[in-house]
């Protein structure tokens, strides 16, 4: 059984995350559940739920409770929450853990505070929520409480979280529904309209990650045979496709995520501008994993752009120094209340 610790939890769209105080980052599953069609029962959740995504029978739908940064489903975001919590911390009467916990700005405080009545149920004694750029820039070890200002962009798998902060405060914000699974999406239609062939989602998220950059690196004939449906024929085809076809697939998304950075720049005082184009913008989150993001960012924008070391882990690595350092981060956190008691 798991010992009782308290617990940092970046809840996205894609991964839930968990660090555990003094263990680190302790869980990193796919937020999905496999549920019933007519009994609504769940079928499986986590990575069980992922193997099955495009494979399911047809009384079976993987669904993800997260949508675009918003809750789609309530009830099954409820159920998994509590099912990795529970893994993570255990069953225990008497010692709760305390909770800090990350989501998309686009959550309302009804949604914020449904939450924390589902932490507390799950066996957290108190849940505080810290806004996700604060946590991301905390986990990257960007000192978040100096006066110059500094641009952090949290690339997730649905949304985008820009901000710039200074003095501990966000100047500016802007959260965009083009993030990691935009340009898995951008694959899958460049396959089917040049190719007349019909992938799906984890083979082009394969493709992303083996071949895929956004940045012309090194060869660009690279190639790597994928198969899917042939849509003239309806049978199994297999095609080769370049690392250049992959880079003229993901050019949309990638024009629509500089728009919104430089949408974010425009909004602040020329002084925290011109700090940005000092201190330059700092990528954190899955998507910044993304082969030549921050180079072409850095060229497009004329501004300084790098990558945090494990960008993923970042967001929950700052809800567990919050955690660790009470007395640097308590003005940054919101909800102070224990739930019900």
């Amino acid at each position: 059984m798991a010992s009782v610790e308290d617990i940092g939890i970046d809840l996205g769209s894609s991964n839930v995350l968990i660090y555990a105080r003094r263990k680190g980052i302790v869980l990193n599953e796919p937020a999905m559940l496999a549920v019933d069609h007519e009994s609504r029962n769940v079928i499986a959740i986590g990575r069980e739920a992922h193997k099955m995504l495009g494979r399911e029978p047809n009384n079976i739908e993987v669904i993800r409770p997260l949508q675009k940064g918003t809750i789609q489903d309530f009830d099954m975001l409820s159920i998994m929450l509590n099912h990795f919590v529970m893994r993570v911390i255990g069953k225990h009467i008497f010692a709760r853990p305390r909770a800090v916990m990350s989501l998309s700005a686009s959550s309302n405080e009804i949604e914020k505070r449904q939450l924390i009545i589902g932490m507390f149920e799950a066996g957290a004694r108190r849940t505080q929520m810290i806004d996700r750029p604060l946590a991301a820039a905390a986990g990257a070890d960007m000192d978040i409480t100096q006066y110059s200002g500094q641009m952090v962009a949290d690339v997730g798998g649905a949304t985008t979280d820009i901000a710039v902060i200074a003095s501990g405060e966000m100047s500016a914000r802007n959260t965009l529904g083009i993030a990691g699974d935009a340009f898995t999406d951008a694959i899958i239609r460049y396959v089917r309209l040049k190719h007349n062939l019909l992938i799906g989602f984890h083979t082009a998220e394969d493709v992303k990650c083996a071949i895929g950059t956004v940045y012309p690196l090194g060869e660009s004939a690279v190639a790597l045979p994928i198969a899917g449906r042939n849509l003239v024929s309806g049978l199994p085809k297999q095609i080769e496709v370049t690392r250049e076809e992959i880079t003229e697939a993901m050019e949309e998304p990638l024009h629509q995520m500089l728009e919104g950075l430089h949408a974010v720049i425009e909004r602040v005082p020329p002084e925290l501008a011109n700090d940005v184009f000092e201190n330059g913008i700092l990528l954190t989150g899955g998507g910044a994993a993304m082969k030549g993001l921050p180079e072409i960012i850095a060229e497009m924008m004329k501004i300084p752009c790098r990558a945090a070391e494990n960008p993923q882990q970042c967001v929950a690595v700052g809800c567990g120094k919050a955690l660790e350092r009470p007395a640097d981060f308590d003005r940054f956190l919101g909800d102070r209340r224990k739930g019900r008691r």
